[in-house]
């Protein structure tokens, strides 16, 4: 699956929408007084210079829920660890994989049985980009 950075989150203007509850049955009226509101911007970027968007193409992680054309919300300051989703640049191209580790090995594996785990080994030019912390879906 391949990644295509999106321009920056842009943090200038605030979204909040009301939390509710999915039992509620009843439509909800814009007079009703709701306790719980969600802050988008908090939620999906709470440092907002450590996030920025990837907009993926591809099947290779469509068991772990990721579809072509989804946008993933990257942290790229938080360090991998072991089964986590990273965002990683291989040979000069962005990669959407979980991230492995196994006896001192660093593997990019894929969320698809049709494609095999990837070795790191010293021949390839590799760098972890960031950590995907959210998935936004595109329907």
């Amino acid at each position: 699956m391949k990644a295509n950075k999106l321009p920056y989150v842009r943090t200038s203007y605030k979204f909040e929408a009301p939390i509710v509850e999915a039992k509620v049955k009843k439509k909800i009226s814009s007079d009703r007084q709701v306790d719980k509101f969600l802050d988008l911007n908090a939620y999906l970027a709470p440092i907002p210079e450590n996030i920025y968007l990837v907009r993926v193409s591809g099947e290779s992680m469509i068991d772990a829920n990721i579809l072509d054309g989804d946008i993933l919300v990257v942290d790229r300051k938080e360090k991998p660890r072991n089964g986590q989703i990273v965002i990683a640049s291989l040979n000069g191209e962005m990669a959407v994989k979980y991230y492995k580790t196994e006896n001192n090995n660093v593997y990019l594996v894929s969320a698809n049985k049709k494609f095999t785990p990837i070795k790191i080994s010293e021949l390839f030019e590799f760098q972890i980009q960031g950590v995907v912390k959210h998935v936004i879906r595109n329907t």
